[in-house]
């Protein structure tokens, strides 16, 4: 037959192979959405368990204090002989209080003499009570007075988080 319905058709023989060929194949397109379902499923569980990102709702600890400083130095030299002092005290909070879930100075873009100290405590808590009690940072403080480094200014501020974003998560 030829064109507008005329069009030959196959032959039952071809029809009958096709049947059998995916009759065949099933099994394996099965097993290949099948792997594909329970992939993706595994690794949707292990994005969450490493921690994967969620927006709001997700954090283990919600409402988190926020402590938030920032210092703007005399010179590159005081800010440095900071930094040394900062990096002391960051490796004993990292070890010794679990409380504190995120401790991390940075430098402003536009100018080498602000830093921001960014502290994160479960609780207010955490900051008063242990954190600004604790040896390594009462000696931060008294070798920055003893050592002369100086500051133009310092910026305080606290905060509470309100659980509608996200935190860094491991990769």
């Amino acid at each position: 037959m030829g064109l507008f319905g005329n069009e030959e058709r196959p032959q039952k023989p071809e029809r009958e192979h096709d049947k059998e060929k995916a009759k065949q194949l099933a099994p394996a397109a099965l097993a290949t959405h099948l792997a594909f379902a329970v992939g993706g499923f595994l690794l949707s569980k292990v994005v969450k368990k490493i921690g994967g990102r969620k927006v709001g709702g997700g954090k283990r600890h919600p409402g988190a204090y926020v402590f938030v400083i920032r210092f703007k130095f005399a010179s590159v030299d005081d800010r440095d002989a900071w930094f040394k002092k900062f990096k002391v005290l960051a490796e004993y909070v990292a070890d010794n209080e679990p409380t504190t879930l995120a401790y991390e100075a940075a430098v402003a873009e536009d100018d080498p003499l602000e830093v921001l100290a960014y502290e994160r405590y479960v609780d207010k808590d955490a900051l008063h009570e242990i954190h600004e009690r604790s040896t390594p940072y009462l000696r931060l403080k008294d070798d920055v007075k003893s050592e002369g480094i100086e500051y133009k200014s310092v910026v305080s501020q606290s905060y509470y988080e309100q659980d509608l974003g996200f935190m860094e998560t491991k990769f």
